[in-house]
């Protein structure tokens, strides 16, 4: 499940920018957000002298584009699987996995949000920065709040995206292949 959410936000900001991030605001906390810890409160960001995400479809569907030619990722995306045994999806995913893990690690610098293990208890300061960490659970009050790491969190701090060709169109994700006879 929390693929499928990922992969969700993942568009949800490739699309709509920062003002995607601004959505992400604190709704809950941890189930079990009474845990104590003495753990050191997560790091702050540090300050953008520069907006991280276009406002024009260029970026994204270049993006797109890399992830279709090295995973096939628009195409498994777009196809009906519910009629396919799971093992089947399966091997499709193991190539696709690869190919759009080469992409990430090929054009994207990322560090995760929080350092910790998942699992682990860590402690949520107040005024923490809500782009950052999402709290789930029952929140109330002002916190700090402690609960469990569900999941470390992702921050981009560089993206190498190839130069475009002039005079070629920059939303085109995948061209159409014809083979000629």
């Amino acid at each position: 499940m929390r693929l499928f959410t990922a992969i969700s936000w993942f568009f949800k900001i490739l699309t709509q920018g920062e003002a995607a991030l601004q959505q992400a605001a604190p709704t809950t906390a941890p189930a079990d957000a009474t845990a104590t810890s003495d753990q050191p409160a997560p790091e702050a960001q540090p300050p953008r002298d520069k907006p991280l995400f276009h406002t024009s479809t260029e970026p994204a569907a270049q993006l797109l584009g890399l992830l279709q030619r090295e995973g096939r990722l628009i195409d498994f995306l777009q196809e009906e699987i519910t009629g396919y045994q799971d093992a089947e999806i399966g091997a499709a995913v193991r190539d696709i996995h690869r190919g759009c893990r080469k992409v990430l690690h090929t054009h994207f610098k990322l560090r995760r949000v929080l350092s910790d293990a998942e699992g682990s208890t860590v402690t949520v300061p107040e005024g923490y920065d809500p782009s950052s960490i999402e709290l789930q659970g029952n929140v109330t009050g002002k916190g700090p709040f402690r609960g469990t790491l569900a999941h470390p969190g992702w921050y981009v701090e560089e993206v190498k995206l190839p130069t475009v060709a002039p005079g070629a169109d920059a939303r085109v994700a995948a061209p159409a292949q014809v083979e000629v006879r």
